[in-house]
């Protein structure tokens, strides 16, 4: 995989194309993923997009940082990697975390954005619940990260997609065992800690597309759908929950093709 420096680390990426005057799309994966988890949807848009894959700090390829891997972190990463190959904007796409990351970039360097899809993910900062969850999983990492990693995977999938999917959850498992301790540890702090950017979605309404899982255990689609009809904004529900890449592929790339 090619690499750039960031701040000391070394970043991983892949790309289908270098010499394309092509319109660009960025893959943003999620937590406990890397840029493999794109390996569906690339082939439907290859021959359109010259597609960048990265995969961030502690996930993947890519060592993590010496420090907590905050949203706005994670974005001057992907603001630095548009440096490296000298693209002044793009289409993005940000799976979960990534949908994090996107929004964060929205405040960072929003005129770098042509359009962003945020698919499995939320503006809503982390309720007080949910950041009690996240200092659970911090100390269960720390102590039994493989048992960690192979539980929170699972737990992604909704439970009657147990059987129909075992093998690509066996494989999401196994990506995820790519992911440093350190890496896991940052990252959760990271999202535990990251603030709400509703604003983020509103002021690029006209280039957000927000695609949500009806039954998502993990994003509050309801409330994301709340804030959609409010500001009117584009939001497409998928049948099945966080994993829609898995979970409701067909409808998922059916739904980007019209996106992109």
């Amino acid at each position: 995989m090619p690499t750039f420096n960031f701040r000391q680390t070394k970043i991983h990426f892949t790309q289908t194309e270098t010499a394309s005057k092509k319109p660009v799309l960025v893959c943003i994966h999620g937590f406990l993923e890397n840029a493999n988890m794109w390996q569906s949807i690339i082939p439907q848009f290859k021959d359109k997009y010259r597609i960048i894959c990265i995969d961030l700090p502690g996930h993947g390829q890519t060592e993590a940082m010496g420090y907590i891997h905050t949203m706005p972190n994670l974005a001057e990463i992907i603001r630095g990697l548009l440096q490296h190959l000298n693209l002044h904007h793009a289409h993005f796409v940000g799976h979960s975390l990534g949908g994090y990351v996107l929004l964060a970039l929205a405040e960072v360097d929003p005129k770098v954005i042509q359009q962003q899809i945020i698919l499995n993910s939320t503006s809503l900062a982390d309720s007080s619940s949910r950041k009690k969850d996240r200092d659970r999983a911090i100390k269960m990492v720390q102590k039994y990260p493989q048992a960690f990693i192979s539980m929170a995977v699972k737990n992604l999938f909704l439970p009657q997609m147990h059987l129909r999917h075992e093998d690509a959850i066996n494989e999401a498992v196994e990506q995820a065992k790519t992911c440093s301790t350190q890496g896991i540890i940052n990252t959760l702090i990271g999202m535990r800690d990251r603030e709400d950017r509703t604003n983020s979605l509103i002021h690029l309404k006209t280039k957000t597309f927000i695609i949500a899982g009806q039954d998502d255990p993990i994003a509050n689609t309801n409330a994301l759908k709340q804030i959609a009809q409010k500001h009117n904004l584009n939001f497409k529900l998928l049948p099945g929950g966080h994993m829609s890449y898995i979970e409701a592929l067909p409808e998922l790339i059916q739904h980007l093709k019209s996106i992109l």
